[in-house]
């Protein structure tokens, strides 16, 4: 997903909305999360913020929670919050980018010290439209599950990894987040999302499955993935 810095996304400037919609992306949270980002951008009643942003689709209401709303990113929200506003890029670079992508994804499933596994990588989106040059950004859909869980080895990881965490929940998130930003590599066009690909679109490619390559460490005997069991 590409968008203008210019653009007005349910009554808030763009570069706003992508960053309150980041803020509920992955795990719920009350609203109160939103409150210095929309107070540093002039807002102060939170309630027509929240009501546009899920009217138009980038935000739901999950649960109750000792009285308060709690809030999810949807799959909208999800695209939103890993929208570009950089300059499209040529089928080359795309190209390039896409055979980068499965490269890192070899070497993340060859690592035994990784409490992750990459399960597969989709491609959907303007990619698989040979026809289209230049391209928005590369669209692709992320499985993935754990080796190992437990809340100890999660923050043992976490520690290991020498960042400074300020919250518990940056903790237990950072494999996930580790594995993002290893994927993407800094590339702001490569449009990285865990969310269900076949609830929004029929066509898509498999660019790399643990299943077929031959390098990488097994995936435990039971292949639970995130979000997917």
């Amino acid at each position: 997903m590409r968008v203008a810095k210019t653009d007005i996304i349910a009554g808030l400037p763009a570069p706003v909305a992508r960053s309150l919609v980041r803020l509920f992306r992955g795990r719920p949270a009350g609203r109160r999360l939103a409150d210095r980002l929309l107070h540093d951008n002039g807002v102060d009643d939170l309630d027509p913020v929240f009501s546009a942003m899920e009217v138009a689709g980038y935000l739901e209401r999950i649960d109750e929670n000792d009285g308060q709303i709690w809030w999810e990113a949807t799959t909208s929200g999800n695209a939103l919050a890993m929208a570009s506003f950089g300059k499209p890029i040529s089928r080359k670079t795309a190209d390039r980018l896409v055979t980068g992508l499965v490269d890192r994804a070899r070497a993340y499933n060859a690592d035994p010290g990784k409490p992750l596994f990459i399960d597969k990588l989709r491609i959907f989106g303007s990619y698989l439209q040979p026809d289209v040059d230049p391209l928005g950004d590369v669209d692709v859909e992320l499985t993935y599950g754990w080796r190992s869980y437990g809340p100890k080895a999660i923050t043992d990881y976490a520690k290991a990894s020498g960042k400074y965490f300020s919250d518990v929940m940056d903790d237990i998130f950072w494999p996930e987040k580790e594995l993002l930003q290893h994927l993407r590599n800094r590339s702001a066009a490569l449009n990285i999302t865990v969310e269900d690909i076949d609830l929004l679109t029929v066509e898509s490619a498999v660019v790399y499955t643990i299943d077929d390559d031959a390098n990488a460490l097994p995936p435990p005997h039971e292949k639970r993935l995130v979000g997917r069991n």
